[in-house]
């Protein structure tokens, strides 16, 4: 019979979790970013970024800490315009990359490459306010329901079950977005990334608008 709840538990976490994860966001931009550059590995790493927040979302809210009501109450608006700041400040710098230093020091492009994909995957998590009210909104019911595994198994169940997507998903369309990147010709790929970079602006400022407009 546990067996049986916990397939029926992975079915609900599998098709709940299809609508966080497969939902477009400024991460999922980033990430096809690095991935046009990158490739599968750049995704796994904006991945690693993704897991550091959401194991610490979900335990946080599986201890009790705070409510879902009180936090968005006291802390949305300071979420959604940090968000909007830094994704807003993210696209700049990477407008002036593309503009302006096509080929600057091979050796500074490495290890900014190297740390940006997890520090991407670490900022536009936690400074998603759609993430985080998706996780206090439609992910409580998850962790709720994880709660009859136990009080510490449940939460981990939950996160086992649920994280393999974020890595699938990222993984596969960095990869995808790495061999697209090969097919075009440089003036194309600049196009591109101006493109997917004016998403990330739009994304920044409603994050920008609507916080202001939260209190």
């Amino acid at each position: 019979a546990c067996g049986m709840d916990a397939l029926a538990f992975g079915a609900e976490v599998v098709a709940v979790s299809a609508s966080g994860v497969l939902a477009p966001g400024p991460l999922f931009v980033a990430n096809v970013m690095y991935g046009t550059r990158q490739g599968a590995l750049s995704g796994i790493k904006v991945a690693h970024g993704h897991a550091v927040v959401e194991s610490t979302v979900i335990a946080v809210i599986a201890a009790g800490l705070f409510s879902a009501s009180a936090f968005i109450a006291d802390y949305a608006d300071i979420v959604t315009i940090f968000g909007g700041v830094s994704i807003i400040g993210f696209a700049i710098v990477k407008i002036i990359s593309i503009v302006a230093a096509r080929k600057k020091s091979d050796q500074k492009k490495k290890i900014e490459t190297r740390k940006g994909p997890f520090a991407t995957g670490v900022a536009f998590s936690a400074l998603n306010p759609f993430f985080l009210v998706w996780w206090l909104t439609v992910g409580l019911k998850l962790i709720s329901d994880s709660a009859a595994f136990g009080s510490v198994t449940g939460p981990a169940l939950l996160f086992g079950m649920h994280v393999w997507m974020d890595y699938a998903w990222l993984a596969a369309t960095a990869y995808l977005a790495s061999k697209g990147s090969s097919v075009l010709k440089s003036k194309y790929y600049r196009v591109l990334m101006l493109g997917l970079t004016g998403l990330l602006l739009y994304y920044g400022a409603q994050f920008l608008t609507s916080g202001i407009m939260i209190k």
